[in-house]
């Protein structure tokens, strides 16, 4: 009787880890066709790899949060203002994929994360933070001119 209990629990372990093994392996290769096409249509173009949403809305976004950033930290309200400067990282990270750039994609993302750091540092100065929109607005203005030349 004890035999019979140990040789159907070897068994059934046995099934039981062959069945996950199978599962395992059948994932794997299951998951692989997908990824090694994705990489090979990754080189058709830029226009596979682009999103399909229009950025222009983005850049309206992306112009707002600026403006509600330094509307906050001139009003002293510095929750707000650390609110709409992550939204302002946040809304450039959205607009980065569309634009072909490095060095403007760079320069856009740095000077929204230098503005979110300024506030987050929690005495952020005005004059200085309008210092660094202006320049952020500039930087719009470019990505603005980049992504309308750009065609979709």
């Amino acid at each position: 009787m004890n035999k019979s209990k140990v040789l159907f629990g070897v068994l059934a372990i046995a099934v039981v880890l062959s069945l996950v093994a199978g599962c395992g392996s059948s994932e794997k290769t299951a998951a692989q066709p997908p990824a090694s096409q994705a990489q090979a249509s990754g080189h058709q173009g830029h226009s596979a790899a682009m999103p399909k949403e229009d950025p222009m809305p983005m850049m309206k976004d992306l112009d707002k949060s600026l403006q509600d950033v330094v509307k906050q930290v001139k009003a002293g309200q510095t929750m707000d203002a650390q609110k709409s400067a992550a939204q302002l990282v946040s809304t450039t990270d959205k607009v980065m994929p569309h634009m072909m750039d490095a060095g403007l994609k760079d320069k856009l993302r740095k000077a929204a994360v230098e503005i979110k750091d300024s506030v987050n540092s929690g005495k952020a100065d005005p004059s200085a933070l309008e210092g660094k929109a202006k320049a952020m607005q500039d930087l719009m203005k470019q990505t603005m001119t980049h992504l309308q030349s750009m065609s979709h």
